[in-house]
C-alpha cells in the first residue's frame, strides 16, 4: 500500500531527476500543492455525479444501484436498501495488461 506521502516523494523526485541546483529543481511543497489539488478536483466530479475519464489510465463512472429488500442474518430480519449512488472504477486495457505481466505473442522463428 502506498500512501499518499510516499505517491508525493515519488513525484518530487522523478520531477526533479537531472535537475541541478536550487532554482532548476521544484519545491516539495508545491508538488504536494499539485497532487492534493488534483484529487480535490477528481473528488469533486464524482460528488457533482461527472464521469472522469483519464486516457490511458481509466475511468471513474457513476452508476445508481436500485433499492431492494435484503436479508439481515445478524437479527433474522428483512430490511430495505434505499436506492443509492455508486463509483465504479474501470482501469484502460493498457495499464490492465502492464499490471497482469501479459505481454504480446512473439513470433517463433520457423
Amino acid at each position: 500500500m502506498t500512501l499518499k506521502t510516499e505517491l508525493i516523494r515519488r513525484v518530487w523526485e522523478k520531477v526533479n531527476a537531472g535537475r541541478q541546483g536550487y532554482k532548476e529543481r521544484l519545491r516539495y511543497d508545491d508538488i504536494e500543492r499539485i497532487i492534493n489539488t488534483f484529487l480535490e478536483e477528481i473528488a469533486q466530479c464524482m460528488i457533482d455525479g461527472e464521469d472522469i475519464n483519464l486516457r490511458g489510465f481509466g475511468s471513474f463512472v457513476s452508476n445508481i444501484r436500485k433499492g431492494r429488500i435484503a436479508h439481515d442474518t445478524f437479527n433474522n430480519q428483512l430490511i430495505r436498501l434505499p436506492e443509492r449512488r455508486v463509483i465504479k472504477f474501470n482501469i484502460s486495457k493498457k495499464v490492465d495488461q502492464h499490471v497482469r505481466g501479459e505481454k504480446k505473442y512473439e513470433r517463433i522463428s520457423e
